[in-house]
């Protein structure tokens, strides 16, 4: 009988146990890549029985030539780097881990917003410059009780920042387009009214065709003049260089980005110039604690797919 043989397109880890350790009960075969493109990840993964991958392309033309692969899953929630209308037609299952690092990302996302309403990056700045006296250049500050945050998004992590942002006093709206049906500390409204009434706006939905530059031009110019920008779902939700231009123009008050349209970020982008920007390179989602977690769903998902078989 063939050995199941399961391919690792891609990883940030330096070793396989954990993966090994859950995959153990089928007894498959291991290969490990570093892929970064579409003919890299065939080269491995042609023979694949099952594909785990994290950034690397499965484009339809990858689907199409993964003539025994049976399953994808993914190092991560998202899965717009996996074709999944060519999976489906050749009956291949895509899994992911929906609830790895809700709490990580909740967090930052959290620390982004304490961090642009109190201005805290510009005052460090100041306060390095010599300059004590920093009210002039800093206001307006506001307090946070009776703030408008509206999310984008109201899945598990959209969930838990309302949790953690509500102690605080604000009020808190949420659009999504499959908006939750079990009770949550979240006024939900139609997109409009949460782009307009909003001083934070953090977005949490997946980046689909249909939220492809979500938050484009008109968008931001129905934004409150002084309100600010998360993004901590995916860069090509946001149209950056809309963002720039309403950055520049002080139509919005300033943005906290996790997430970027062009990963990396080139040291040299618009975005590192602008003060009123926070930025982070997308480790939003990091901790140790969700880095085994990832590792041992991820591979549990092909665990359970094949123990069913």
């Amino acid at each position: 009988m063939r050995k199941l043989h399961v391919v690792i397109t891609d990883t940030p880890f330096p070793e396989t146990e954990v993966e090994e350790s859950v995959l153990s009960p089928i007894q498959a075969s291991i290969t490990v890549g570093h892929c970064c493109t579409e003919d890299e990840v065939l080269a491995i993964a042609r023979d694949a029985d099952a594909v785990m991958v994290q950034w690397a392309p499965i484009s339809r033309r990858v689907i199409e030539q993964l003539t025994h692969c049976r399953i994808i899953s993914r190092y991560g929630v998202g899965v717009d780097m996996i074709d999944l209308e060519a999976a489906r037609e050749h009956g291949i299952q895509v899994a992911n881990v929906p609830d790895f690092c809700v709490e990580e990302v909740a967090t930052h996302t959290l620390c982004f917003l304490l961090a642009l309403g109190r201005k805290l990056f510009a005052q460090d700045r100041l306060i390095r410059q010599g300059v004590w006296k920093a009210v002039d250049a800093i206001r307006p500050l506001h307090r946070l009780r009776n703030q408008t945050l509206g999310l984008v998004g109201v899945g598990r992590i959209g969930r838990r920042l309302a949790q953690l942002a509500s102690p605080l006093g604000m009020r808190i709206l949420g659009y999504d387009v499959q908006p939750p049906k079990d009770p949550m500390p979240v006024g939900l409204a139609d997109f409009e009214t949460v782009i307009r009434e909003s001083d934070y706006l953090s977005l949490h939905c997946p980046l689909t065709g249909d939220t492809h530059h979500l938050i484009n031009a008109e968008v931001l110019g129905k934004m409150k003049p002084g309100s600010f920008l998360i993004n901590v779902a995916r860069g090509g939700v946001v149209d950056t260089e809309a963002l720039l231009e309403a950055l520049s123009r002080g139509q919005i008050a300033g943005a906290a980005l996790d997430v970027f349209e062009q990963e990396p970020l080139p040291a040299d982008h618009p975005l590192t110039k602008m003060d009123n920007v926070i930025l982070t390179p997308h480790l939003a989602s990091y901790s140790l604690d969700a880095a085994a977690q990832l590792r041992k769903d991820a591979a549990r998902n092909v665990l359970q797919f094949f123990k069913k078989k």
